[in-house]
């Protein structure tokens, strides 16, 4: 991130910190295993079939239709028998959760390319700009995973990544392909095709789930100011009211959905009223938004890659922008990562203030935010003036090695490794051995399979669903000694066993 000579030294070791920090995640992933959705997912299309199954989740859970149908046409463990010593398609159900990260560290090194390009050549910047992209693409896929509330449930849970990573991936591809079509001034067969990409993955993100849509609302809204302020741009109006139209039926689709409407229903009533629920919205989303960005990994993230993108530059290339427009700039920023939690308020929070939000959404929009503060600190170092602190720190690139360290260790990150040496390894076979209990009662008609709960000493909670005093009630994924408990009922109706039952509780993961 420094263009210091003397960072020549100190690059690999940032480089080298970053890649030790993202390595575990993604060797974690070799580990994964199938959990609650990803049986009753199988089981639902093996009893509806893959189309009756959309239209029964459509019209009894929710209207995103693009994510689930993924998440079902493509579900290994709905392609086979019961009968083997593992699920069905264990290895390819793994093998697309590496797909996932991968294509998420693709879209994201694509959109900062892209902006690459577009943004006017900085004074000495680092190296060529593929080399900056990809730094950056290190640095975001690092820190973000490492800020993550709840990496299980966006990177090792097949139909979490599918219903959260991929909205995710979709959204960004979008931005980025949309960028290019309007950077490109004459029609061209190459713009047509990025014209078409940006469309294709407009409507795969806002058919895939709320957060996407009012992302992708967020980012048109953007686009659109930017041609209004850019006269040669006024142009591409035709291809951006394509995209409103898309997003605008898109949208419909999803928002429509009987079973958003039915979950709307069952929820609690809000205790703030139905009236004053909107009164305090405001206030509401501002200070849960500020909770999340004020957690040690999200905040420490977040000046680490804004210092780290506006140390790349030495001086001013351009002149200051007129004090309207940073403000404009700045404005959007904020609205746009308020988005995802004003909607959650609006629609989903029970509580008077603040409320702890899905962690799982929180992974969204965390990674949002990370990305958005990239895009901006691009945008700001054009113009940044050459302060002394940045010279001081210039001078002193470990401490940005160190800033990055402090960061890591604050998250999630130094959990990663312990867990991938000491964990894993017993995670899977303790698994394998559950999955040949249950494959024998699976062949044998068994009433009923008992299998022994999970003992994981050095489990942290990345991959392995081991109940805590602090997790969430909703992504405790272990097995009870009850039957009757929703997940037993899930996996016992998956390999069509009456009752699946623990012989013991399961053990506690000690905080």
């Amino acid at each position: 991130m420094l263009n210091n000579q003397r960072f020549v030294y100190a690059r690999p070791l940032l480089v080298g910190l970053l890649l030790l920090a993202v390595v575990p995640f993604v060797g974690l992933l070799l580990f994964a295993q199938p959990a609650i959705d990803d049986y009753d997912n199988a089981a639902t299309v093996s009893r509806l079939g893959y189309w009756g199954a959309q239209w029964y989740w459509y019209t009894q859970w929710s209207g995103r239709f693009v994510a689930i149908t993924c998440s079902t046409l493509c579900n290994p463990l709905s392609w086979g028998p019961r009968t083997g010593d593992a699920p069905t398609g264990l290895w390819v159900l793994r093998g697309m959760l590496v797909l996932l990260f991968a294509a998420f560290a693709s879209v994201v090194y694509l959109l900062l390319r892209v902006l690459l390009i577009m943004l006017p050549k900085a004074t000495d910047s680092l190296g060529p700009d593929n080399r900056l992209a990809w730094g950056l693409t290190l640095a975001i896929t690092a820190l973000g995973i490492n800020a993550l509330s709840e990496p299980f449930t966006l990177l090792y849970w097949y139909s979490g990544a599918v219903n959260y990573m991929l909205p995710l991936i979709f959204t960004v591809a979008f931005a980025a392909a949309a960028l290019r079509v309007l950077a490109m001034p004459r029609a061209t067969w190459s713009r047509y095709g990025w014209a078409g990409a940006a469309t294709a993955s407009l409507a795969c993100a806002v058919g895939s789930g709320e957060i996407a849509f009012l992302s992708c609302l967020g980012i048109l809204a953007a686009l659109g100011t930017w041609m209004y302020t850019t006269p040669h741009r006024g142009g591409n109006y035709r291809i951006w009211l394509l995209w409103l139209g898309v997003t605008v039926v898109v949208g419909g689709i999803l928002l429509a959905a009987p079973g958003n409407w039915q979950r709307l229903e069952m929820a609690d009533p809000d205790v703030a009223g139905r009236y004053h629920r909107w009164v305090l919205l405001l206030p509401r989303t501002l200070l849960t938004a500020a909770r999340m960005a004020a957690r040690p990994p999200v905040l420490g993230a977040i000046l680490v890659l804004a210092v780290g993108v506006a140390l790349t530059v030495s001086g001013p290339v351009l002149p200051r922008p007129a004090g309207q427009k940073i403000l404009l700039v700045l404005a959007s920023y904020a609205a746009f990562n308020c988005l995802g939690v004003a909607f959650l308020k609006a629609a989903f929070m029970r509580d008077l203030w603040v409320e702890a939000m899905p962690a799982r959404v929180v992974n969204v929009l965390v990674l949002q935010l990370l990305m958005s503060t990239v895009v901006v600190a691009l945008w700001v170092r054009h113009w940044l003036p050459s302060s002394r602190g940045l010279n001081w720190l210039r001078q002193r690139p470990l401490i940005m090695v160190a800033a990055v360290a402090g960061v890591l260790f604050s998250g999630q990150a130094r959990w990663a490794w312990p867990e991938l040496l000491l964990m894993a390894p017993a995670y899977e076979t303790q698994m394998g051995a559950r999955y040949k209990l249950l494959a024998a009662a699976y062949r044998q008609g068994s009433p009923e399979a008992v299998v022994p709960p999970l003992h994981l000493k050095y489990a942290a909670g990345l991959l392995a669903p081991i109940p805590s005093a602090q997790q969430r009630a909703d992504v405790n994924l272990e097995l009870h000694i009850d039957c009757r408990q929703k997940n037993n009922e899930l996996l016992a109706n998956y390999y069509s066993i009456p009752c699946v039952r623990l012989t013991e509780p399961p053990v506690t993961r000690q905080q």
